[in-house]
């Protein structure tokens, strides 16, 4: 037996401590006669002798008691340093040795060197109480004994990433005795690969296995992109029962000597033919049986046809994972967990990778007990434990870049609210239903909910129906849509939060009781949340509707445009006159305006807002611009330089110093010969280039089709960022006021110590605080909540800066395969290819990939921005990488000469204005913000969606 290599089937002792996560399940399915990709387990024990050279492990150890976890600078240093010791150290003869000849022992049958993925295989990954998934190195199409050997080094290494220090330093992993296996496997060239579920997944029948099987290597089948054949077998004869060959028109294949992945079409005689023979059938379907008996449970199984195996059986199982849905087995159970075959370095994806569940996830020092903070039904609860962790939830950064107080989850609850209800009650829209929330650690997660295949289906000729009506009558019904809003925003405007009186006036005496003022007090709180909530159901009555036709063309042009490119697309819509454009040209009007009265100094000057405009104001033709200032800000200035949904959002209107300052950068730009215009007409006439280019592609009836779904698409495209300023901007403007004006009320009332601390309370809570005032003022006494609420307010002060300071996880749980939720795609960019970037964390890295948000190639400087405050900072020629970015950034677009972003899809904010600006922007990103500095000189190819850092 050889002391540092495990050969797969050997027959030995498998150990998780000496094999790892990885090597110890490979190992066992081997053992249990699952075919797997062949290959072998570098053993702990090799890792173990490396460190035991020279003092090695002693001094990494030392390295790492030492280091602060939330420093991550410090952490990064700490981290190469040791990283660098690990790839320096000798490797002992026999350690070299042992894995020479298991390497050359693997590529004998096949007469040749094959390629081999080379993965890591933690002794720490996969723990019950914390999951290191994410962490590790995977190295693929390595080819030669040399080779391996610097890939197992690297690997080796990876044990102490940033990301992984900072992991187990997080989640209290001691990292004295840590070890690492590294997991050697033939890379599989699949002839025909797929997926297998020993049950149905659509009624749950455990007496069938179900495979979906189609050409070339599987990633193309699981990300959706291609439609398999369907094969029903039955579990206990083998025998077929259904048999569903659909037509294949791509695949993806390896090129086995560039190391690469090539997709490419299927030719016309294969398309329609069935991809696996009878037999080939069976043996998946035994693969898979044999899958389920090891573990015990239904299994959801990858495998993959190998033409280089020798033998008849060339199925092989590349990865294999408990069924979650009908058999209620938990998504990664300890002892009989996912198999993480990982597809014998087929295809990787998110399989066998997953962000940490909400409970594995400590709160930070002085947020404890945190929870008590929020709604009981927006925290996760324990007793839907199980259910919640077979979900995947995003951290919707997009929307609620920062912790929310208490108050704050009104704009959260109501939204999600009417997202659902229009989706899945109103027009019914075949695969999108609703999104479930939660709040963790003060930032909000969501998890799409699908509808069914079947279910979808029959949801069609409704919907089509219901939002028929729409698009027919579009014009009218958004002028009766707009006259409902402005009704909302004037009776928020009505509202009013005054000091109740020492005494009723006489005259309510002489006319009886009547409703007294604490009731109108009461009342009028109640009006002002009814009027949030309906606000709400005004912003979501026609968003889905116009994602849902961007969508319907999206997909045709995929469809009869194989390979066009999403900016492509989105090419075809741009150019829209969208109101959310106004407040951003209204200041460039005053700007030019300025310069033509003479007024341009002092709006140039350092001076506070008030000394300014009296400045203008003594200007001869002053009065002039300042009559052209006030007629802009009703209604342009109610427009925040955040997103309307925290109630600290400065609002233009509130705080004129932000779009003086503005108004300022717009006049030195002109001042030195600058364009700052947005020019429509070009991007209309280059809308309209690219629409006949693609047009004349087409047959008639087809081009019919395709004019039909770019007329929709155009008519109904405005309102997708129109709503934005009459709701989040308008709107939720007129209602924070409102908000922080009773707040200030009830602080001058004694309630709390700073004027605006009622966010610290839910919204229940202040209907409470609003009796114990009336009640303290109807009795002439000290309410109660004088002494009780500034302590509690500020204790939840505390809880609230603590879970500020920390970063969150941009997800929770295992991601899924396939997103089957169109809207989650075009909003929020959340595709399978983005989670696996998001699973890569924090290394440090030069190259960022994205969504392809707006196309086009620059190099320039980054200025990474994290709060609208910063703007300021911005430069001409600068690149924006940012969180989030919102459309009140809008000004600044005329500096920059590319945006990146961490979150948000085709149809974000920011795609939408860039797309609008002809700036490159890749968005969804996941981490550029941290992984970029600013100073740094980068490049963004927004028409690949890549990054690349060049210093």
């Amino acid at each position: 037996m050889d002391h540092y290599v495990f050969h797969f089937g050997s027959g030995h002792e498998v150990t998780r401590s000496r094999l790892g996560g990885k090597g110890a399940s490979l190992a066992s399915l081997a053992a249990a006669g699952v075919v797997t990709p062949p290959g072998f387990v570098v053993t702990t024990e090799a890792f173990d002798a490396v460190l035991a050279q020279d003092g090695l492990r002693s001094r990494i150890e030392q390295t790492l008691r030492d280091i602060d976890p939330d420093d991550l600078a410090a952490t990064e240093r700490a981290g190469e340093t040791i990283r660098r010791a690990v790839l320096g150290a000798q490797v002992p003869a026999d350690v070299h040795r042992e894995l020479d000849a298991a390497y050359r022992s693997l590529t004998a049958a096949y007469g040749r060197e094959v390629p081999v993925a080379v993965r890591s295989s933690a002794t720490a990954e996969d723990r019950a109480d914390a999951s290191g998934a994410g962490q590790q190195d995977t190295f693929l199409w390595v080819v030669g004994s040399g080779p391996v050997l610097d890939a197992v080094r690297r690997c080796w290494a990876g044990l102490f990433s940033s990301r992984a220090i900072v992991y187990r330093a997080r989640h209290r992993i001691p990292s004295a005795g840590l070890s690492m296996a590294v997991v050697v496997q033939k890379m599989v060239p699949s002839r025909v690969a797929g997926v297998a579920m020993t049950l149905d997944p659509g009624d749950g029948d455990h007496s069938q296995v179900v495979i979906d099987a189609s050409w070339g290597i599987g990633e193309l089948l699981v990300s959706g992109e291609v439609t398999p054949d369907h094969y029903v077998v039955d579990k206990a004869t083998l025998s077929p029962l259904r048999t569903t060959v659909s037509d294949k028109r791509e695949e993806l294949v390896a090129d086995t000597r560039a190391g690469v992945l090539v997709r490419r079409q299927v030719e016309e005689r294969r398309r329609t033919h069935r991809c696996l023979t009878p037999e080939e059938v069976s043996a998946v379907a035994r693969l898979a049986i044999t899958a389920e008996e090891h573990y015990g449970v239904p299994q959801d199984v990858e495998w993959a046809i190998d033409p280089e195996l020798p033998g008849p059986d060339r199925a092989v199982l590349l990865q294999s994972r408990p069924e979650t849905v009908w058999s209620g087995a938990p998504d990664d159970t300890p002892g009989q967990g996912r198999a993480a075959v990982a597809a014998g370095g087929t295809w990787d994806g998110t399989r066998g990778k997953r962000f940490p569940s909400p409970r594995e996830i400590a709160a930070p020092p002085g947020a404890e007990g945190w929870e008590r903070l929020y709604p009981y039904y927006l925290v996760f609860q324990e007793g839907l434990r199980a259910t919640d962790e077979r979900k995947f939830w995003f951290c919707d950064q997009q929307h609620w870049p920062k912790v929310l107080k208490p108050f704050e989850t009104i704009g959260v609850e109501f939204s999600i609210s009417y997202l659902g209800y229009y989706n899945n009650r109103y027009f019914l829209i075949p695969r999108a239903a609703g999104i479930e929330c939660r709040i963790h650690h003060g930032y909000v997660y969501l998890s799409p909910v699908a509808v069914p295949a079947e279910a979808a289906s029959a949801r069609t000729s409704e919907f089509l129906r219901r939002a028929g009506h729409y698009y027919d009558n579009w014009d009218a019904l958004l002028e009766q849509w707009k006259r409902e809003v402005l009704g909302t925003i004037a009776e928020l405007e009505q509202l009013d939060f005054a000091p109740l009186v020492d005494a009723v006036p006489f005259g309510q005496v002489e006319s009886g009781a009547g409703p007294d003022p604490s009731d109108q007090l009461s009342d009028a709180y109640d009006r002002l949340i009814r009027l949030c909530r309906r606000s709400w159901q005004h912003h979501m009555e026609f968003l889905n509707l116009g994602y849902a036709a961007y969508l319907d063309f999206f997909e045709f042009c995929n469809h009869h445009f194989p390979g066009i490119p999403e900016a492509g697309i989105a090419a075809m819509v741009q150019g829209a006159d969208m109101e959310l454009f106004r407040p951003d040209d209204e200041l460039k009007a005053l700007a030019k305006l300025a310069l033509a009265l003479g007024v341009a100094d002092p709006l140039r000057s350092t001076d506070d807002t008030d000394r300014r405009l009296a400045a203008v104001a003594r200007a001869p033709r002053g009065q002039e611009w300042l009559t052209a200032w006030e007629e802009a800000q009703n209604p342009w200035f109610n427009f925040t330089s955040g997103n309307g949904f925290y109630g600290s959002d400065k609002y233009w209107l509130d705080h004129p110093s932000i779009p003086l300052g503005y108004i300022a950068d717009y006049i030195d730009r002109l001042e030195r010969g600058h364009d700052i215009d947005r020019h429509v007409d070009d991007l209309v006439a280059e809308r309209a280039h690219i629409t006949e280019e693609y047009c004349e592609r087409l047959p008639p009836g087809t081009a019919r089709d395709f004019t039909g779904k770019l007329d929709l698409a155009r008519r109904v495209y405005p309102y997708v960022e129109n709503h934005n300023f009459y709701i989040e901007h308008w709107t939720m403007g007129v209602f924070w006021r409102k908000v922080r004006q009773l707040s200030r009320m009830l602080h001058e009332a004694g309630f709390w110590e700073a004027p605006d601390d009622l966010l610290y309370l839910t919204r229940d809570e202040v209907r409470q605080v609003l009796f114990d005032y009336v009640s303290g003022w109807s009795a002439g006494t000290h309410a109660v909540g004088t002494a009780y609420w500034p302590e509690e307010v500020a204790r939840r002060k505390a809880i609230v800066e603590a879970l500020a300071g920390t970063r969150p996880e941009p997800a929770l749980n295992e991601p899924p395969q396939h997103v089957a939720e169109p809207f989650t795609i075009m909003l929020w960019g959340a595709t399978p290819n983005r989670m696996a970037a998001w699973l890569g964390g924090f290394e440090s890295t030069r190259t960022v990939t994205g969504m392809t948000a707006s196309p086009g190639t620059v190099e320039g400087v980054a200025r990474v921005v994290t709060d609208a405050d910063e703007l300021r900072t911005v430069r001409d020629g600068d690149v924006l990488v940012a969180p989030i970015m919102a459309p009140s950034w809008s000004p600044v677009f005329g500096r920059i000469r590319a945006a990146v972003t961490d979150v948000g899809g085709m149809m974000s904010h920011a795609a939408i204005v860039c797309r609008e600006y002809r700036l490159p922007a890749v968005t969804g990103t996941g981490n550029a913000s941290t992984l970029i500095k600013t100073g740094q000189r980068i490049r963004v190819d927004g028409s690949r969606g890549i990054v690349t850092i060049l210093d």
